[in-house]
């Protein structure tokens, strides 16, 4: 009697474990198309048409545990999971998506750890699910074009990012990384946006042979960066950047402000309140060293001055003599400390402390 009872009970939980759970939509709802909801909006004002809205499958509050061995989605195009409950997204649930499904959302609730499998989706978004880590099985993978993540307890690139060789635009805004190796993403020749804005990124780093070809879009704006080697050489197709909201270094942003007006790059948004830092051309910035303040201010100056007494000096002297009379000059040593001086004909007169001293 025991034993077959004990049977009954193997059969029963064997028979439970291969039911399929089967989700459904909570709600279908028309939101702009996946692919159109990228950033720099202010530049793609233009008023939707019909055509760029599709019905999105929104699923409320599925749980989905380890120990469910299939689960069957609607056949819909666009799914959201709103408030899903999925402590650990493997990638076999990817690959259980309806082949008509190119569009995933998990928005709210709770995804702890996602691996990213193939599958036939085109737009990955997750967002404010606690996400805390996401890998990518090392297949290459050239169906997915968009991945957007914005989660807190991300700071680090995704692993494996780089085999998702056919990603157009990866948005990490919103995270909590501290610095990016460009090198990473070399591999992604399609990639033309790159956001990192929002983040805490005190270095965006890459070798002298990384490039990012197609990149049209770079966002960095809210971060800690000081500065970006070759930026924007990096980007050798770039026409659109956001750089605000940094602690950039201002002989940097001089000499940048030069190259990306000879490549004639739009720069969205300017930085207005700079408290005691300096407003170069619409970014916040400060010295590394605090003569080199002392020094900028200086040449400008004395340039002004230069002028003014070469302009006094052409009235009053007319075409009788080419040399002014008064000469300002700042002169640099190896030490790069500023010497102000002030010259007339053969006579030199100069500050005995250099701008540099403190």
């Amino acid at each position: 009697m025991l034993i077959s009872t004990t049977s009954g009970i193997c059969l029963l939980l064997f028979s439970v474990s291969t039911v399929a759970m089967k989700l459904s939509c909570s709600i279908v709802h028309p939101l702009p198309i996946a692919s159109e909801r990228h950033l720099f909006n202010s530049i793609h004002s233009t008023l939707r048409k019909q055509e760029d809205y599709e019905e999105v499958c929104i699923i409320a509050s599925a749980k989905v545990n380890d120990t469910d061995d299939a689960v069957i989605f609607p056949k819909q195009r666009h799914i959201e999971l709103f408030y899903p409950t999925i402590p650990v997204l493997g990638s076999d649930l990817f690959r259980q998506l309806d082949e008509a499904t190119l569009n995933l959302e998990l928005r709210k609730g709770t995804v702890n750890e996602l691996l990213f499998g193939t599958s036939k989706l085109n737009h990955l978004k997750i967002s404010d699910t606690g996400l805390s880590r996401f890998e990518v099985l090392p297949v290459y993978d050239y169906t997915l074009q968009t991945l957007v993540i914005h989660e807190r307890l991300i700071t680090v690139l995704p692993t494996n990012v780089e085999f998702l060789a056919g990603l157009k635009m990866l948005d990490l805004s919103g995270c909590s990384l501290t610095v990016v190796d460009l090198s990473r993403l070399s591999g992604l020749s399609l990639l033309s946006v790159l956001n990192l804005a929002d983040n805490q990124l005190s270095s965006v780093e890459a070798s002298e042979l990384v490039e990012l070809p197609a990149l049209t879009k770079f966002d960095v704006q809210q971060n800690e960066l000081s500065r970006i080697d070759r930026f924007p050489e990096i980007f050798p197709a770039l026409k659109f950047t956001r750089i605000m909201q940094n602690r950039w270094d201002c002989e940097w942003v001089s000499e940048v402000r030069d190259k990306i007006w000879r490549k004639n790059i739009t720069v969205l948004g300017t930085d207005f309140r700079c408290g005691r830092r300096i407003n170069n051309g619409g970014l916040c910035c400060s010295y590394a060293h605090p003569f080199r303040a002392r020094l900028a201010i200086a040449k400008a100056l004395l340039s002004v001055l230069d002028e003014l007494s070469a302009a006094s000096n052409d009235a009053s002297v007319g075409a009788q003599t080419k040399d002014p009379l008064i000469t300002f000059k700042v002169f640099e040593n190896e030490t790069i400390d500023g010497v102000i001086g002030v010259e007339m004909r053969n006579v030199g007169i100069y500050l005995q402390d250099p701008i540099g001293a403190v």
